[in-house]
Parts: C-alpha cells; sequence; structure tokens
C-alpha cells in the first residue's frame, strides 16, 4: 500500500463520515507529510516518533491560543486515535488562505507602505505570541534550557556532523559557537512563547488582499529566545535584516537581540544537516550539509 493510500485510510478509521473526493500527497516536509484533502483540509502525518511526541503538543499549544492572536493560526479539529505508529498519527485542520510568503516574492514588492503593513503585521503575531503566560496553555511545556541546549547541540555537530565537514567549515563553526556561549550575556533573558520556524514558508500571503492571511506549522513551539523568530526572518532563506528593521515600529528593542539572532541564523543549515542523519533523511542531510562539506 502507497503512502497516500494508507494515510487515507488511517483517516477514515478514525473518522468514518468524511467524505474523501480528492486527496493532494506533498512529501517535500523534512519533518512531516502533508495530505490536503478536498482542497480544504489539511492532515499532517510525523515521519518520525520525535515528530510525533510533538504533534500532540502542538494541537494543545494551538488549541490554546485560538482567539490570542490577530493573524489566524490553524484550529486542529482532527486528531489520531493512537500515539504510534508512525504512518498512524496525524492531526487535522482547515486549510487557511494564502500561500506561503517566499522571499522572490516579497522581494517584488515596491509598495512602501505595504511592505510596511506586512512587516507590522508579523511584528504584531510575535509581541502577542512572545507575550503570552504560561498559565494561558493547555500543556506544560518542557522547561526552558537557555544555552545548555546549544552547548549540547554543539556537541552533537562535533561528533556527527565535523566528520562530513571541510576543515574550515569546522573551524567557522568552532569559532561561532565558542564566542557565542562564552558570553554570559548570550545566556541572559527572559524565555517567551516562540514559534520556533518563523520562516517564510510558515507565513501565508494571501494577495487579493495584499495581507499575511496566516501563520502554520507550531511543531517547534516553546520556551526559548524570541531572537530565535526573529533569526527566521533574517537568515539567508529568509527576509533579511533590512526588512526585520521595519518590525521595530510594533515590536521595540529587536536591535538589541539581534547578535543572538544572527548566531541563532547560523545554525540553521547545520540543525537541518543534523536532523537529517539523525532521522535517516538523506535529502535534509544533503540540503544541510552543502555548504560545510
Amino acid at each position: 500500500m502507497d503512502k497516500q493510500t494508507n494515510y487515507i485510510q488511517v483517516i477514515r478509521d478514525d473518522y468514518p463520515d468524511i467524505k474523501i473526493e480528492t486527496a493532494h500527497l506533498n512529501q517535500n516536509g523534512q519533518f512531516n507529510d502533508v495530505l490536503i484533502i478536498n482542497g480544504e483540509i489539511i492532515f499532517r502525518f510525523p515521519k518520525t516518533l520525535r515528530e510525533a511526541d510533538k504533534l500532540v503538543t502542538e494541537s494543545a499549544v494551538l488549541w490554546s491560543l485560538q482567539g490570542r492572536t490577530t493573524l489566524p493560526i490553524p484550529k486542529p479539529i482532527y486528531w489520531s486515535r493512537v500515539a504510534e505508529p508512525i504512518g498512524h498519527v496525524f492531526m487535522g485542520y482547515h486549510m487557511l488562505p494564502g500561500e506561503p510568503l517566499w522571499p522572490e516574492a516579497l522581494y517584488t514588492i515596491t509598495d512602501e507602505k505595504l511592505l510596511q503593513h506586512l512587516a507590522n503585521q508579523l511584528a504584531t503575531f510575535l509581541r502577542e505570541l512572545h507575550n503570552i503566560p504560561a498559565e494561558a496553555l493547555e500543556v506544560k511545556l518542557p522547561a526552558f534550557r537557555s544555552c545548555e541546549e546549544w552547548q549540547e547541540l554543539y556537541e552533537r555537530f562535533r561528533s556527527k556532523l565535523f566528520p562530513f565537514m571541510r576543515i574550515d567549515a569546522r573551524a567557522w563553526t568552532t569559532r561561532h559557537f565558542e564566542d557565542f556561549l562564552s558570553d554570559a550575556r548570550n545566556c541572559d533573558y527572559a524565555p517567551a512563547l516562540i514559534h520556533g520556524d518563523f520562516g517564510p514558508s510558515n507565513i501565508l500571503y494571501d494577495a487579493d488582499t495584499q495581507s499575511i492571511s496566516g501563520i502554520i506549522d507550531f511543531s517547534s513551539v516553546g520556551w526559548g529566545d524570541p531572537a530565535t523568530d526573529f533569526a527566521a526572518i533574517l537568515c539567508s532563506v529568509g527576509y533579511g535584516e533590512q526588512f526585520l528593521e521595519r518590525f521595530s515600529a510594533i515590536y521595540p528593542g529587536i536591535e538589541h537581540v539581534l547578535s543572538r539572532a544572527r548566531f541563532y541564523a547560523g545554525t540553521f543549515a547545520l540543525q537541518e544537516a543534523l536532523y537529517g542523519l539523525e532521522d535517516d533523511d538523506p535529502e535534509a542531510f544533503a540540503r544541510g550539509i552543502e555548504q560545510y562539506s
């Protein structure tokens, strides 16, 4: 049985009343397969047990956030009856309008007012998200670990990725992490609820209304450094620092965390390579390690 047929059967087993007329499977995501039913319902199927565990947390967080953000977010209405195995775990919600706002599309916009409007929408969303208290959530998220997590990640890079990396790439990674971790100021900040993957693929744009129409994929949500979400905006596959500077009209103080955001942005490709290696995903590993090998 192929994946799409299996996913459809799994959905029907749990929700026999769903009438499935059309189905389209997208397997390009690093962590989830996405099945679109009838052109209007998204079903996400995690590819690994780690992501399956995160899906349960994500669903609870999304329910907690309903009505707390000005931009639309997914509202889970379907979920699997089982916690495993992979291929049987899913979450479903009605598709939000719009398409991902890829950098190439943003760069074609020359209207200053429109660019600022989009920046204001995104900055407002992050300000709202970063100010949501723990007691507002229906689930207890893992404790905030600050630089401990980055130290552990650095050690995993060294043990698992360094054998595949050029000597100069290893040296750059070593400087990048050790300069950051040696400065105690980089570990001294108030944690906030962060999206964790606030990049173009998860920011939806409606060309008809010329507005951001939704934010999706909260699989990396958790307590962390707000600069992590800014890093996804300014990184090489994001919108750049010039666009991020527009956020300051709504979200003041960004300039004070730019150095941390730049550090995080410098780890994104390595993280993709590491997770690709650990999850036996050769394509993700190849994409992430390309610039270092």
